[in-house]
């Protein structure tokens, strides 16, 4: 094998390498899902659920649940933003839905409130040290911004929650007042702001809505999105991650149980708090000056998943799932809660949408992760330029094609550069054999005369592999943006529905291995062998790793290559004969 033969396999092994680690490493929130489609539902989910912990915590849980008030009714109380329809309780205070407008999953409008009695809702406040958990009544009334919330436990607490929401933005500011009744209680150390959990997307149904299979119930988890826990704590991301485990009774059942404890953030500037999942994301925006600290927690949501009639033939058998959903808050600053004290929060509840989060000017935007940090500059950048192009084509499809047309031109002189490099490789191949032939007994004498011949002809013998190392960074980046931005959400152009998805026709796979082979057979080679080798397998290696991957990106690949043939014709044609 020649040394152009050994710098392709390098190139094609350190691309193939790129692609596998992405896969590997990259978090599964990379996967698609869709929540419920109440529709499509061929199983019942179980309304109740239970929180799974260690045996060591149960006598504490089980307390904690004796002395608990019952549960209260309150009203209800709708307002309507600009970009979503928020409900909250009178019965603490706090927002139970957060409906946004403009963004569907399945046909339905996108909840961001995670419905379920486990979840401690945004805007729910705890004070132990005044023993009180927000089981209350709250006196409400509608502004024109948004809502108050008013209580007053006798020789407790006072407080008040004012929420106005923003009408450029998905977010509303929040202004607290506490105030102790307790004359024992004269400084507040101890008050929790909640942040809950939020988006309905991970339960048990396929991208089409339709319940999973009994025969597929092993692949559930890689089905579902999962949330994760982060905050921006002196400008760094910072993410926590939660785990469970099983443990066998010794009645031979078994109960899932969270591993991971509690944890509250470290000392520093805290601009942010959050949980997201894939496209959305609920976040505490902060003053970092003011001393702020954050909590992070899991419960474990555990539904009993009764099989559709068609399977319970098989067994009548019942499956409990586990989901990890987060448990944020806010500590707030201690305080004088004699006097009384007024905090002052931002609640984002959205999409991650990159100019809606870099609007705050508090990092927010690092929220949307990218894939590798070292490539995620680049996919933002590549998401706003894609952005930019849709603003003027309005097809997601054609905005991939103009964004690969102008990645072309920006590569263009480097990409002739190396082609011409590899033309006149072949156009020295000749002399450098009889090189070899010369000094075959003396390899050192045959590497100095070899080098001597390069400097004189002005051939890069690395240069051949420039086009394919400036591919890896686009494509990774570009590879990012279509798996994770919401915007290429279900973009469809021709006839395929969803570009962020796979090809379910293979039309361009089929393509892109044509494309391949063409371009294989015009690079120039210095070995016929080498090059009928390469010739096939590096399309069929690229197919097989292509084969999952978004549609936009193997989109992205053709155009390349069709591009990269045309260029490589005009090449050949304006090089002399070798």
């Amino acid at each position: 094998m020649g040394k152009e033969g050994k710098r392709l396999v390098l190139a094609a092994a350190l691309s193939f390498a790129v692609l596998i680690a992405f896969q590997m490493f990259s978090p599964k929130a990379q996967k698609q899902t869709v929540p419920m489609a109440a529709s499509a539902i061929k199983a019942e989910i179980t309304p109740e659920a239970r929180v799974a912990v260690p045996a060591a915590q149960k006598k504490a849980e089980e307390k904690k649940e004796v002395s608990a008030e019952p549960a209260l009714t309150g009203e209800e109380l709708l307002f309507d933003t600009p970009y979503a329809v928020v409900k909250f309780d009178t019965a603490g205070g706090k927002i139970t839905g957060w409906v946004l407008k403009e963004y569907k999953e399945n046909g339905k409008p996108v909840n961001l409130i995670w419905n379920n009695k486990l979840n401690t809702f945004p805007g729910t406040l705890e004070i132990p040290s005044l023993k009180f958990y927000d089981r209350v009544i709250y006196t409400a009334k509608k502004t024109e911004t948004g809502a108050e919330f008013m209580v007053t436990v006798k020789n407790v607490v006072e407080v008040k929650k004012i929420y106005n929401f923003k009408k450029d933005n998905f977010a509303c500011d929040i202004t607290l007042f506490i105030k102790s009744l307790n004359k024992e209680v004269k400084k507040i150390a101890d008050a929790k702001l909640f942040l809950g959990a939020g988006v309905n997307n991970h339960f048990i149904y396929d991208s089409d809505g339709i319940r999973i299979p009994e025969e597929n119930l092993g692949a559930i988890k890689d089905k579902v999105v999962p949330f994760a826990h982060m905050h921006y704590l002196d400008e760094k991301l910072i993410k926590n991650t939660f785990t469970y485990d099983k443990r066998t009774n010794p009645d031979g059942t078994f109960e899932m149980f969270l591993k991971t404890g509690a944890k509250e953030t470290d000392k520093g500037a805290l601009s942010w708090i959050g949980v997201k999942d894939k496209y959305y994301l609920s976040a505490f925006l902060l003053k970092p000056e003011a001393g702020y600290k954050g909590f992070e927690h899991a419960v474990l949501y555990t539904p009993k998943v009764k099989l559709s009639a068609a399977n319970e033939l098989k067994g009548n058998k019942v499956y409990e799932v586990p989901y990890i959903m987060p448990l944020v808050a806010l500590l707030l600053p201690e305080f004088d809660g004699e006097k009384g004290a007024e905090q002052s929060i931002t609640l984002y509840e959205g999409p991650l949408v990159y100019e809606n989060l870099k609007a705050f000017k508090a990092g927010l935007h690092r929220a949307m992760e990218m894939g590798w940090s070292w490539f995620s500059w680049l996919a933002i950048w590549m998401l706003v330029v894609l952005k930019w192009l849709f603003g003027i084509c309005k097809n997601w499809g054609l905005a991939i094609i103009l964004l690969t047309i102008l990645v072309k031109v920006i590569t263009w002189w480097p990409t002739q550069k190396s082609y011409i490099a590899m033309k006149k490789m072949q156009e020295v191949q000749p002399e450098i054999t009889a090189l070899r032939e010369r000094f075959k007994d003396n390899p050192q004498k045959q590497t100095e005369e070899t080098m001597k011949l390069y400097k004189e002809k002005k051939v890069n013998p690395l240069g051949g592999c420039l086009p394919m190392l400036l591919q890896i960074p686009i494509f990774v980046a570009l590879y990012a943006v279509l798996a994770n931005a919401i915007e290429l959400r279900n973009a469809s152009f021709l006839i395929w529905k969803d570009l962020s998805t796979k090809d379910p026709y293979f039309i361009l796979i089929a393509i892109m291995i044509i494309t391949m082979i063409i371009q294989q057979k015009m690079t120039p080679s210095t070995d016929p062998q080498q090059a009928k080798m390469m010739m096939w397998m590096m399309p069929i290696m690229f197919a097989i790793f292509f084969w999952s991957l978004p549609a936009g990106v193997i989109l992205y690949w053709v155009v390349q290559n069709i591009l990269g043939i045309a260029q490589q014709v005009m090449v050949n044609r304006g090089a002399p004969a070798a």
